[in-house]
């Protein structure tokens, strides 16, 4: 019986995973910025160019991401919104998948802000590199 039980939840966890896939799409892709050893390779015309790349690179990810967020928000906040809609001795299965629903749209959402830290250290670390070299315009650098 409880194997039975989990094969159900598994089965529940891997359709609401696809649900949440077709609503809210794929995460958008992070950009690839050039390395800190890259930026000290490059002339200084080519340094400053990758560093503004990259700049307007990460900003137009990250307004995509703001957009899937706000998408992966909705699907938790609806299954919440269902489940306190349902009867828990009646409909104990449907909330259990709805529970994992949200609870999937919440993983999800972390991942993202995961990736968005690694990404904006990247480009603090690309950053740093074409600031502290001399033979560039450091007047966009951090004071």
């Amino acid at each position: 019986m409880l194997l039975r039980a989990s094969l159900g939840l598994f089965a529940l966890s891997a359709l609401y995973s696809v649900a949440l896939a077709e609503s809210c799409g794929s995460p958008p892709i992070a950009p690839a910025l050039a390395s800190a050893p890259e930026i000290r390779q490059k002339s200084p015309a080519e340094a400053a160019a990758a560093k503004h790349d990259a700049f307007v690179e990460i900003k137009n990810w990250q307004a995509d991401l703001k957009t899937y967020r706000a998408c992966l928000t909705n699907v938790s906040n609806d299954a919440r919104r269902q489940v306190s809609n349902l009867d828990p001795n009646k409909d104990a299965d449907k909330i259990a998948g709805l529970q994992q629903q949200g609870a999937a749209a919440t993983h999800q959402y972390d991942r993202t802000v995961d990736m968005e830290e690694r990404v904006v250290n990247e480009f603090h670390a690309a950053q740093a590199a074409y600031c502290g070299r001399s033979d560039v315009d450091r007047s966009s650098c951090p004071k």
